[in-house]
């Protein structure tokens, strides 16, 4: 599985933070407030870390394998997936916040709902960059150590 490209992570954020600051403007009066959304990238993250964390101790302790007390090589390979999702995912929110932040302090002064949801866009931006670095984190977990022979595991020449 190859890692996820940190172009594929920009443009998604610059996909989704244009979406929203054009979409707000258009459909400001028909959507529901922000809110607590971005409480829910935060979850994800945390989640991502603390699995990263047992990935890593099961890996440097020889804690992989197919014994029931062992992690299982497929576990790992789909951690690495989610932490790939959650990359895009936050990717995708931190853009999308970063286009409501822009939209609203663009209109500080004339919109009265442009005070009340700016508190709320910052954090999306910010939880998504945050879920952001938390898959790019796991995925890095997940990777297989390099061998610690000198020859990258051929053998040794005559």
């Amino acid at each position: 599985m190859t890692r996820v490209a940190k172009s594929t992570l920009v443009l998604v954020a610059l996909v989704a933070a244009v979406a929203a600051y054009v979409l707000t403007g258009s459909y400001l009066g028909a959507v529901t407030p922000i809110g607590f959304g971005w409480v829910t990238l935060v979850a994800i993250a945390v989640v991502d870390v603390l699995l990263s964390l047992r990935i890593r101790a099961a890996i440097s302790d020889g804690g992989v394998g197919q014994d029931r007390s062992q992690m299982h090589p497929l576990t790992i390979a789909r951690s690495a997936a989610l932490g790939q999702a959650s990359a895009v995912l936050g990717a995708a929110g931190a853009g999308a916040g970063a286009g409501l932040t822009l939209y609203f302090l663009s209109r500080l002064g004339d919109l009265a709902v442009a005070g009340a949801e700016l508190p709320a866009s910052v954090a999306v931006l910010v939880s998504g960059a945050v879920l952001v670095a938390a898959g790019l984190f796991l995925e890095s977990a997940c990777e297989t150590p390099p061998d610690d022979d000198e020859n990258g595991g051929l053998a040794d020449p005559a």
